[in-house]
């Protein structure tokens, strides 16, 4: 059930790991720094702290992911830590440091989708990361495949309507980012049959009016 809500929240566009502030999650780390499971959380808190523009949390991210990987090689760790470059490299004044970072951010993306093909999570993060960058990086069309994936396996499993229509949303978005508005209306009438009074179908909508 959580994995399942943390995937609806991450659909929606925002990062959330756990029920824990980031000081209760700090002192549990520093009582257990040996806990990897409890580093990553940590890690996933920071990031989220990072997503709203605290900066600071971005390089704490960045340090204890790192960590992470260096014991372990853990594909939602990687995929955390790719994101977290994205990050720093929207906050980066320099271009160089900008570039580099990026560059970073997409290894450990493309890493952790590569050595986890089948995990959904996984993909969802790195969909959103990608849909949020400039497009002349090259990443919408990967953003874009992502979040087919994505739909095709909630699908498959009957998963909550919730994360269906977020997903479909995102669709719509990106394929009108990329002029497929043929596509981007495809997934709109999807959206107007199955939950035509949602706030995803409204926004779609609204989208497609632009």
């Amino acid at each position: 059930m959580r994995r399942t809500l943390v995937l609806i929240v991450l659909l929606a566009g925002v990062f959330v790991c756990a029920s824990y502030s980031i000081s209760e999650l700090e002192r549990f780390h520093k009582e257990d720094p040996q806990n990897i499971d409890l580093a990553i959380e940590l890690g996933i808190a920071y990031h989220d702290a990072g997503l709203e523009g605290d900066k600071d949390s971005v390089t704490k991210a960045i340090r204890i992911l790192e960590d992470v990987l260096k014991r372990r090689d853990l594909g939602l760790a990687r995929a955390y830590l790719g994101s977290s470059f994205l990050l720093r490299a929207r906050d980066d004044w320099n271009p160089f440091g900008k570039l580099l970072n990026l560059n970073q951010g997409i290894d450990h993306l493309d890493r952790a989708v590569e050595g986890n093909p089948d995990d959904i999570l996984i993909r969802v993060i790195r969909a959103n990361a990608y849909a949020n960058i400039p497009a002349f990086f090259g990443k919408l069309d990967v953003a874009i495949s992502d979040f087919e994936i994505i739909v095709q396996v909630l699908a498959e499993d009957g998963l909550s309507i919730e994360i269906q229509l977020n997903a479909r949303l995102k669709l719509v978005q990106l394929y009108m980012r990329n002029g497929m508005n043929d596509k981007a209306a495809t997934h709109y009438e999807w959206l107007k049959e199955n939950a035509p009074d949602s706030q995803a179908t409204i926004m779609a909508g609204e989208e497609l009016e632009r």
